[in-house]
């Protein structure tokens, strides 16, 4: 079955799991309407997309001194979705789905690595912090434990040595506190 053929005949929409592919599955990136993450993940995995929505654990206290543990996003209104790039538009077409990030009119990806480092961190039994306004930091490669192999750039900050590994696509960066020893200039 050919694309030809499936425009011709009105069946544009290709289906996750078809027959019909091209290229290679990468890690894709959409911008949400606030506060729908978890909404728009539920739907996506309905549709067995793989989807990445990576949260943290917050604690909050209200105005009347009440303390609660919450889930939060660790990057608001962005979602990783593992897929082919021509079913883009069959996701960004679904419900508080803004768009798809993109870069010069080509959707910009994120790489297998910096996703499984990610979820390495997100494993751990560490505070996790996202920035975005990033200071320079040496780039740095950890040797030793859990993130072993990892490349990304140490910072100092309040007197603790951290790691982290930058996001460039949607201009964040994931740090983790980190013992200098397991780490070597790269």
């Amino acid at each position: 079955m050919s694309r030809r053929w499936m425009i011709k005949q009105g069946k544009s929409q290709i289906l996750p799991g078809s027959r019909y592919h091209e290229g290679e599955k990468k890690w894709f990136i959409f911008y949400l309407r606030p506060r729908s993450e978890k909404l728009v993940n539920k739907i996506l995995t309905a549709l067995n997309y793989e989807v990445f929505f990576p949260t943290i654990r917050s604690l909050r206290v209200w105005k009347n001194r009440q303390k609660k543990r919450i889930t939060l996003p660790l990057f608001p209104n962005y979602l990783f979705v593992y897929t082919y790039e021509h079913e883009l538009y069959n996701i960004g077409c679904q419900p508080r789905v803004a768009n798809y990030i993109s870069c010069d009119g080509k959707p910009t990806t994120i790489s297998r690595q910096d996703i499984a480092g990610v979820k390495r961190m997100l494993g751990m039994d560490k505070t996790i912090t996202v920035e975005t306004r990033f200071t320079k930091g040496e780039p740095v490669r950890i040797v030793s434990g859990p993130l072993a192999g990892y490349e990304g750039v140490l910072i100092q900050q309040n007197g603790r040595t951290r790691f982290g590994i930058r996001l460039e696509a949607i201009n964040h960066t994931v740090f983790i506190d980190i013992n200098r020893s397991t780490l070597e200039r790269r």
